[in-house]
């Protein structure tokens, strides 16, 4: 499925945004406005776990489950379904073809170098650039920062590799308890991202990773029935995922001579870029070789099929794209390693349901 940006997570972000009186190229979502509009909640949390598609909750939680309780609809994330991409949507409410942050790893001709921008560091060497180093040449707003210049009180919580973060999920749902008895926010975006961890190492379908999607599911339901009344608590994900069973490893392969510099962006969603004059061949041998596994894209395919966002385009768009884009079907992934091969157990990225569709659940502790 392709993502009809019109019909997504960024119109349940406009919703919350008008809420709060900010503007949206996108349509609001009629029923999380209409709950917003009766309700009235002088405050609004909206809970992010990284890696909780809908249909990991369908499968592994019984339909009492306060997670499937309290599901207000089945919505598609961004594409590519990656936290990168999806996070830094549903926190300004663009898509990411607007924001120009696309993917995991991505190239930035001012350094000549392909880096991890949520981390400023190279992502295939151990180069520690300089503190949002991606955000200086792509800045990006937020809506807690648009919101915070019009006088509302707005924050975020975050695990504990930010400043002030959450050691485990337990004191994020504390201290949601205690923000919605303080005057301190009147909005407030968290992220947790242990799920997705474990779904990377174990794979979705282990019996770890169902186990701790029980204990987020109890966690949560807790701290949502303790809750100040006022409060409007919001639960989303960027994306799901899939097992990975196969992969191929592009290093020191029969398409290295086509590539003008090593490939990036995700391994399901691999953007390549080719030297002058070999666009047709690399394109042939790749769709022959990986029809069933990857949809192969040209850069003119891309920004025709409006896959990363329908609205105008950031003035590096088409640069951050390359020249091809390939896209996971099946449980392949395509990597670029020279040591080993070792791979995640669970990976995104790609156009499956399991990787796009994401829940919007929504509560409020009224009694």
């Amino acid at each position: 499925m392709f993502v009809s940006y019109d019909e997504s997570i960024l119109t349940y972000a406009a919703s919350i945004r008008r809420y709060f009186g900010l503007s949206s190229c996108y349509p609001s979502d009629g029923k999380l406005s209409a709950i917003l509009e009766k309700n009235k909640p002088e405050k609004v949390f909206l809970l992010l776990i990284d890696a909780m598609g809908y249909n990991h909750l369908k499968k592994k939680l019984p339909e009492d489950a306060f997670l499937r309780k309290n599901l207000l609809a089945v919505t598609s994330t961004v594409f590519p379904p990656t936290t990168t991409a999806a996070t830094t949507s549903v926190r300004n409410g663009r898509a990411p073809n607007e924001n120009g942050w696309l993917g995991w790893s991505q190239y930035l001709k001012e350094i000549d170098d392909i880096i991890i921008p949520f981390r400023s560091c190279g992502f295939y060497n151990d180069i520690e650039y300089e503190n949002n180093i991606f955000m200086k040449y792509i800045p990006i707003s937020s809506t807690e920062s648009e919101l915070r210049k019009n006088g509302i009180k707005a924050g975020i919580l975050f695990p504990s590799f930010m400043e002030d973060g959450c050691e485990d999920f337990d004191e994020m749902c504390g201290r949601l308890i205690d923000y919605s008895f303080s005057d301190e926010y009147q909005y407030l975006y968290a992220y947790w991202d242990k799920y997705d961890t474990y779904m990377h190492e174990h794979g979705p379908s282990s019996k770890i990773c169902d186990s701790y999607l029980e204990h987020i599911n109890y966690e949560i339901e807790n701290m949502a029935k303790s809750l100040n009344e006022d409060t409007l608590l919001v639960i989303t994900a960027d994306h799901g995922q899939v097992d990975i069973r196969r992969f191929y490893n592009l290093y020191n392969s029969p398409y290295e001579k086509y590539l003008v510099r090593r490939p990036w962006l995700e391994q399901r969603a691999m953007v390549f870029q080719i030297r002058k004059g070999m666009e047709r061949e690399f394109e042939k041998q790749f769709k022959e070789e990986f029809e069933n596994d990857f949809i192969l894209l040209s850069k003119a395919q891309v920004i025709a099929s409006g896959l990363f966002g329908s609205h105008k385009a950031h003035p590096r768009f088409e640069e951050f794209i390359g020249d091809y884009l390939a896209i996971g079907k099946s449980d392949m992934i395509l990597m670029y390693r020279e040591r080993d091969n070792n791979y995640y157990k669970g990976q995104h990225g790609g156009l499956s349901d399991d990787e796009l569709e994401v829940p919007i659940i929504v509560y409020q502790n009224r009694k």
